[in-house]
């Protein structure tokens, strides 16, 4: 494990792998600019919240993954990042801590911690990262597992993403919830490498909003309504139309700021750690 450590393990791979996965991440980095511009106005998300009491409620990956009636409580258990304990996102067995640093969400100092297969740091590789602001609330999560890709076919519907995303998010911050405007629900992908440098696509539904203090905000739900992706508090530089705050929870740009990889394109945010 490394702590802050800009050496990364890289895993010999063929050039043609490569550049495939700059490719792929190029067309989901160029479709990511919906994530910020030509909005398209949409349904309030309270009016998806069906429940958000923690007592009698069987978190949705939960259900769909064990079947109704099952009440164990998704994220509970001690295999898992403390910080999302009740979020229903699980390390998966054999993943430990890889990094943990400190590090900058605009102007707000947080820490950010990465989780891979026995606890091996490699960019591009299936991860766990979590970025958690200075009064300890999620400011991003995501968890691409290339073991555990899913067949786009079993994707949730456009609703029952809303639905998944801002029950979720009503669990975890009710107020926030209710600063937040639906801008649009689209098909968005991740992609990332597994252990013998095959490209893995890790499909999904995003779910984008907009707080009343001006930042972003989405949610990226998978099959079976499991959260993929989750980031708050996202600014946008309208003059160069790209992202203005950093992307640590982006395998792709964190190469690019240590100085392994090529800067991605707009709207991705510069590579600059700030």
């Amino acid at each position: 494990m490394t702590r802050g450590s800009d050496e990364v393990p890289v895993r010999p791979r063929s050039r043609a792998v490569v550049l495939g996965v700059a490719a792929s991440t190029a067309i989901v980095l160029g479709t990511s600019l919906w994530a910020y511009a030509g909005t398209r106005g949409g349904p309030e998300p309270a009016d998806y919240v069906t429940d958000t009491s923690e007592e009698g409620t069987v978190d949705q990956t939960t259900e769909l993954r064990n079947g109704p009636g099952d009440d164990t409580d998704a994220g509970s258990g001690a295999d898992t990042d403390p910080a999302l304990r009740g979020t229903g996102v699980e390390l998966p067995e054999g993943w430990a801590e890889a990094d943990e640093r400190t590090a900058l969400h605009d102007d707000e100092e947080v820490t950010v911690r990465r989780y891979q297969v026995d606890g091996e740091r490699v960019l591009g590789e299936s991860h766990l990262s979590v970025v958690l602001g200075e009064d300890d609330r999620i400011v991003g999560v995501t968890l691409l597992d290339a073991g555990a890709a899913d067949d786009p076919d079993d994707l949730p519907t456009h609703d029952q993403a809303r639905e998944a995303a801002y029950n979720w998010l009503a669990r975890q911050d009710p107020d926030y919830l209710e600063g937040l405007t639906e801008q649009w629900v689209d098909r968005h992908d991740e992609v990332v490498v597994d252990a013998e440098g095959r490209e893995r696509v890790i499909p999904g539904v995003k779910v984008k909003t907009r707080h009343d203090d001006g930042r972003y905000a989405w949610v990226i739900v998978g099959a079976g309504a499991r959260i993929v992706t989750f980031e708050r508090d996202v600014t946008w530089d309208s003059s160069a139309q790209r992202r203005s705050t950093q992307m640590w929870l982006h395998d792709r740009w964190i190469a690019a700021v240590e100085g392994t990889g090529e800067h991605p394109p707009a709207p991705a945010a510069v590579a600059d750690p700030g």
